[in-house]
């Protein structure tokens, strides 16, 4: 699976994009798990920052697969 990140996510990964690999599928739960394994200080984004799935926001019930891609959108602001 490819990840992306964006803005916040990108800044505290060090990088645009990284590889996941695991077997059958896994839930928005499990993804969010193995990228905070991997980035620890991803976890001050988790209850802020969406998913997005192949171009679309996931939820809750999203199945994720190897085949996909995912990127980490963080919180915005404007004005």
């Amino acid at each position: 699976m490819k990840v992306l990140f964006f803005a916040g996510s990108r800044e505290i990964t060090g990088t645009s994009e990284v590889e996941l690999a695991f077997s059958g599928t896994q839930s928005l739960s499990q993804i969010w798990d193995q990228l905070i394994a991997k980035y620890p200080p991803l976890e001050k984004l988790r209850s802020s920052a969406r998913l997005a799935q192949n171009g679309s926001y996931a939820n809750v019930d999203s199945t994720f697969r190897n085949d996909d891609e995912v990127a980490v959108i963080p919180p915005v602001s404007g004005g």
